[in-house]
């Protein structure tokens, strides 16, 4: 039995495919409210029998609930975590990143269950000015550090203090993940702006991977033992406007032709927060969710491979615009055929 949190978000539900098709029988956590049954209609367009999921309810902050929970498991893969660029969000980003991390690896140690695969970002991790970021620059704190950036290298200093405790330990730290899920939240919501027909695009670079490839990472190299390890995921490296340009293509819309530049964001952001104030209303873009749009990040995509290769596993990842022709049918079930072109909106993008 394996336990998984944040099974109902865009990498979990990959991830308990990926693990139910493996022959392992899953246990998921889930709140009240969440949506199950988006779990189970994934599984059944992907022709996945889920007789061995198991479903229980409870919260991530309820330490002596999870030592229950964990009863049986042999491992638990962390999913869970709360993505947002808002600047009221911080203190509970860091109660939902940070905290809950911890008294999920305490009940780990008491409930003797050994193994922790935990999904991190590449937000937990530092930046050298000319480098692409890889596993090994440690993370600094400054002006420009997101607060989410802060609360998952503060719930990754959580998993690696459980390893220093006794449990075995593996990160993954991906980019910007794509592929069928809420398409009104975190990164998926950029299939939404594109189906919305905007025509402006961000003029920054990204790293982006597949959900398929960060939910297959998290059950290869747990399966080979590579514990004690961080892995940087990305498969690719592309501007927003080609993301952009390879969304609109496969939903059938006009592609976005002009840039968004640093000033017009600026002004964009500053208009964004004098209405949240005016109305009482959440903005729908903050100064961290635009200014991460124009910047231009870069990562290293090797080690993932070289270790696997290593252990006679060949590695490759999917191709993003493999991953969005994919994902486009499910785009146009959720939000209907496109109508017209609008204004963008970049909240939130990791």
């Amino acid at each position: 039995m394996v336990f998984v949190t944040g099974a109902t978000g865009l990498v979990g539900r990959y991830l308990v495919d990926e693990l139910l098709r493996s022959g392992e029988q899953v246990r998921a956590l889930h709140r009240p409210k969440s949506h199950r049954e988006a779990v189970h209609a994934f599984l059944g367009k992907e022709g996945t029998d889920d007789t061995n999921l198991e479903w229980i309810e409870g919260s991530l902050h309820d330490g002596m609930f999870l030592e229950e929970a964990l009863s049986g498991c042999k491992r638990v893969f962390h999913c869970a975590a709360m993505v947002s660029f808002h600047p009221k969000d911080a203190e509970a980003m860091m109660r939902i990143n940070r905290d809950a991390t911890g008294l999920l690896v305490n009940a780990m140690l008491h409930a003797e269950v050994p193994e922790l695969v935990h999904v991190s970002s590449v937000a937990a991790l530092g930046r050298k000015p000319g480098e692409p970021v890889h596993e090994d620059v440690p993370f600094e704190d400054g002006r420009d550090v997101s607060q989410y950036a802060r609360s998952k290298f503060a719930a990754e200093l959580e998993a690696w203090r459980g390893q220093e405790e006794g449990l075995r330990v593996l990160a993954v730290n991906p980019v910007i993940v794509l592929g069928e899920g809420d398409f009104s939240r975190s990164s998926s919501m950029l299939f939404t702006l594109v189906h919305r027909g905007v025509s402006w695009y961000p003029m920054g670079t990204n790293g982006f991977v597949s959900a398929r490839d960060v939910a297959r990472a998290c059950t290869v190299l747990s399966a080979k033992g590579c514990w004690g390890e961080r892995f940087v995921l990305c498969a690719e490296n592309a501007s927003y406007r080609q993301l952009m340009t390879w969304m609109a293509e496969a939903l059938g819309v006009p592609a976005p032709q002009r840039p968004l530049k640093a000033w017009m964001l600026g002004t964009a952001w500053r208009l964004s927060s004098l209405w949240e104030r005016l109305t009482r209303r959440r903005a729908p873009i903050s100064k961290e969710s635009v200014e991460n749009t124009s910047k231009d990040h870069h990562y290293a995509t090797t080690k993932i491979e070289d270790v696997l290769q290593a252990k006679g596993v060949s590695w490759t990842y999917e191709p993003i615009q493999t991953t969005i022709q994919a994902t486009a049918p499910s785009v146009l079930n959720a939000l209907g055929p496109p109508k017209r072109r609008g204004l963008l909106s970049l909240s939130p993008l990791r």
